[in-house]
């Protein structure tokens, strides 16, 4: 008995879309009525704005060095900790415990690198002016 594999036929124009594990570029979504930035969640497909649900501009952000220390901490800090676990060695677990210190603070700087990147991108008219500075932007 073998086993055939029927592979979907893809036709002029259709795409297959696939996830990666790690993208590229952090999206954010602008949007001109509510004058609101935010960062794209990874599950959404859309690009619409979370208040009023009107179309928003997405705008790609690259990731940095700092998006890497982030990735390589998810896997050290959990490691040191189940290190801790088998050998009941006490500094593996105050590393761990510093190991995820140090990731919440460089992933709270990358995405405000990352706001940052994406305010600069944004196109400003002259009525949108005033309300950026109520928001504190400049």
């Amino acid at each position: 008995m073998s086993i055939v594999l029927i592979r979907p036929s893809t036709t002029a124009g259709s795409k297959i879309n696939t996830a990666r594990s790690f993208h590229s570029t952090v999206k954010y979504l602008y949007c001109p009525k509510c004058k609101e930035l935010r960062l794209k969640a990874w599950y959404e497909r859309r690009n619409r704005c979370s208040r009023c649900y009107r179309d928003a501009t997405a705008i790609s952000v690259p990731n940095s060095w700092l998006t890497y220390v982030t990735y390589g901490l998810y896997v050290i800090a959990p490691a040191l900790a189940a290190v801790y676990l088998t050998t009941d060695v006490r500094p593996y677990i105050w590393l761990s415990l510093g190991g995820v210190i140090i990731m919440i603070v460089v992933s709270f700087v990358d995405v405000s690198r990352g706001a940052a990147y994406a305010k600069k991108r944004i196109k400003v008219t002259d009525g949108d002016l005033q309300g950026f500075r109520k928001r504190g932007w400049r």
